[in-house]
């Protein structure tokens, strides 16, 4: 044993014991949190469309900027939305069948008639989006439809993978997640929360209210 060890009245080694790190007994049995993959997913896209602002300012005369990034983002949120919106046409119905936008539109407007009214923030930059308002005339949002184009001829529309478009996608799939996710939403159980988005009515922003507004709830 070396000579500078220290060591108790007995002889044997003194052993020192961590302060502040409890243990399992007076801890408890760790839990599980739930798991909501479609909102880490969000998240993810959020993320690498926040990135992108430290090369391109995301503002109006920047709008029609394109980039392999913006592409990479653009068909990534639409990926998502499809997947989501079969996702929330089942939750209403579990017999659900659709399986394009025309589909998914007039299922989710026929329970979520207001849905197409969801304003989507970017506080940090003074932006507004409102991605799925053209719903309301029974119309493809254009960010929609360009992005079937970049998926599909990107040869002759990759000046669409644009900013534009991939801030709409990326808000247009931010209210999907929500809507298929409300109950959690209003639980405050959606965590961490949007770093980049935000919604006109939720706890803390320009409310007095305690929790989030969506318009069909």
């Amino acid at each position: 044993m070396d000579s500078e060890t220290p060591t108790n009245p007995s002889g044997s080694p003194h052993v020192i014991k961590p302060i502040g790190i409890p243990s399992a007994e007076s801890f408890g049995t760790p839990t599980l949190l739930k798991s909501y993959p479609y909102w880490q997913y969000f998240l993810a896209i959020e993320r690498d469309l926040e990135a992108t602002t430290q090369y391109v300012e995301p503002v109006h005369t920047n709008f029609k900027t394109f980039s392999v990034a913006f592409a990479r983002i653009l068909l990534s949120a639409g990926s998502e939305i499809d997947v989501v919106c079969q996702l929330l046409c089942r939750k209403l119905d579990k017999s659900s069948k659709a399986d394009d936008i025309e589909k998914y539109r007039q299922e989710i407007l026929a329970r979520y008639p207001r849905f197409p009214t969801m304003r989507v923030l970017v506080p940090r930059y003074a932006l507004l989006f409102e991605p799925w308002r053209p719903w309301e005339q029974n119309e493809t949002p254009e960010w929609w439809r360009l992005h079937q184009k970049v998926k599909h001829q990107r040869d002759s529309h990759f000046p669409d993978a644009n900013l534009e478009h991939s801030l709409n996608a990326v808000a247009a799939l931010f209210c999907l997640v929500l809507y298929f996710y409300q109950t959690a939403l209003y639980a405050n159980e959606l965590q961490p929360w949007a770093h980049f988005f935000g919604l006109e009515k939720e706890p803390g922003y320009l409310m007095l209210e305690a929790n989030f507004e969506l318009p069909d709830f």
